[in-house]
């Protein structure tokens, strides 16, 4: 089983490297001044673009990205159900996740 995770680790690394490769072969190698710009309408910009963030639903994107992690810890679970320490992982990954569940569902952080 180690040796088909080897193999697996090895390959995958390969594909990664040889993708690298291919993108910096195929990549252009003096863009057009246009692609550069704010925009690329074809128009300049009327004056200097100052974006500022917006974190509004930056909680909600942390919340998602969580979610998104317990949903494979779940998968994760059920398919290693008899090992007995990864039940203690389980709980404690499952009250982990309840922090950042309640500060959004009180409110967050209101701005």
């Amino acid at each position: 089983m180690l040796y088909d995770f080897v193999i697996f680790v090895i390959v995958m690394t390969m594909a990664g490297i040889s993708l690298w490769l291919l993108s910096i072969v195929t990549s252009p190698k003096n863009p057009h001044p246009v692609k550069e710009d704010t925009y690329e309408c074809g128009l300049p910009a009327p004056e200097p673009i100052i974006s500022s963030v917006n974190f509004q639903y930056y909680f909600y994107a942390i919340i998602f990205i969580a979610m998104d992690i317990a949903g494979v810890l779940f998968v994760l679970y059920a398919i290693g159900k008899g090992n007995p320490s990864f039940g203690w992982i389980f709980i404690l990954f499952s009250f982990l996740l309840m922090i950042p569940l309640s500060y959004v569902m009180l409110g967050g952080k209101k701005e």
